[in-house]
């Protein structure tokens, strides 16, 4: 059964994104084309499963594995909802040549980012099981989010946009769980 039941993402449905052509999507493309390349640190925060586990340990691979999958579908279909094509793409429309680091996970449209909510959701939830753990578990949230920048899969308010979407289902399994 999944954790997010009944969560209500439709004010996620509510951001206005800007026109693919427009001079604040030419903006996105050329702050994370600034960004210096790091392919092994883009692939050391690609798996989250794996990252977190680094840190608490295999015993909670299954309810990492139960968030990841409680999230996916919201996730993804707000991907589809708003369709957002992915940097690279969009980047040919500005003559910015854009190389991206090819993941197996960058096959759904860009917004907003599944890795930034998952790994805000993950850090938030395993805080509550391992607040000793609070101040790793924060930062490699940040660095699978950041990831996503580095390896130009995301714009920034992909990022952003995740990083609120996984702290909000966080906030929302919490509240199932007390009341």
């Amino acid at each position: 059964m999944s954790l997010l039941k009944n969560f209500e993402y439709d004010k996620f449905k509510k951001d206005k994104l800007p026109k693919e052509n427009s001079l604040e999507t030419f903006k996105e493309i050329k702050e994370i084309h600034r960004i210096p390349e790091n392919e092994k640190f883009v692939k050391d925060n690609d798996d989250v499963t794996k990252v977190f586990t680094k840190i608490v340990g295999k015993e909670n691979k299954k309810y990492i594995q139960e968030l990841l999958d409680s999230s996916r579908p919201i996730i993804v279909n707000l991907k589809k909802y708003y369709n957002r094509p992915r940097p690279k793409v969009l980047a040919k429309n500005f003559d910015v040549n854009l190389k991206d680091i090819e993941l197996d996970s960058m096959k759904t449209p860009s917004y907003p980012s599944g890795h930034s909510t998952q790994g805000y959701l993950v850090a938030e939830m395993l805080k509550t099981k391992h607040p000793e753990q609070a101040k790793q578990l924060d930062q490699k949230a940040k660095d699978i989010s950041d990831s996503r920048n580095i390896a130009k899969a995301h714009y920034k308010s992909d990022s952003r946009k995740g990083k609120e979407l996984g702290l909000e289902m966080a906030n929302f399994i919490k509240q199932q769980r007390n009341g």
